[in-house]
């Protein structure tokens, strides 16, 4: 008796949790209408790449340009630094960076939405140790395009036609 309560009561949170909406992390369920499309942007980049990478983990078929798939076209990314806080002697001891990109999708027969993508993150200057502070620097750059294109799909995941 004790297991169909637990079991009644399992079956009956579960539903609640999917009559919600909730969804696992990770989960992309892209409109119907990008299941095709086409990415236009530098495709030599690395950021190009995740971005593709990531869209074709979504389950996107990736096409040539046509007036009839939506196009999804990544500009150019931007990334500065500036000083943070400084030492007695007005030394940078961390910097702040920021990050980021704009990306646009045009729909068959529907004005051009524009999205931002935007990271701010710090890192400390490590001045005795210029290697380590340099490949922070490119880690941290690193990190923040694989974030830059997961968040490109989670805002197209968002999206209703």
């Amino acid at each position: 008796m004790l297991i169909r309560i637990k079991a009644g009561i399992l079956i009956l949170l579960t539903l609640l949790l999917a009559g919600c909406g909730f969804q696992l992390r990770g989960g992309d369920n892209l409109a119907p209408e990008l299941q095709r499309l086409a990415l236009v942007g530098d495709d030599k980049s690395q950021f190009y790449r995740l971005v593709s990478a990531r869209l074709q983990r979504a389950g996107v078929q990736l096409v040539e340009p046509s007036a009839l798939t939506p196009i999804l076209t990544i500009s150019g990314l931007g990334q500065g630094n500036s000083v943070a806080s400084v030492n007695g002697r007005a030394d940078a001891l961390e910097y702040a960076t920021r990050f980021g990109t704009r990306f646009t999708l045009d729909m068959p027969d529907q004005a051009r939405q524009v999205f931002n993508v935007t990271f701010n993150r710090s890192f400390l200057d490590k001045s005795a140790q210029a290697l380590a502070s340099s490949r922070e620097q490119f880690q941290l750059h690193e990190q923040m395009e694989r974030e830059a294109a997961e968040q490109i799909v989670r805002q197209l995941n968002r999206l209703s036609f």
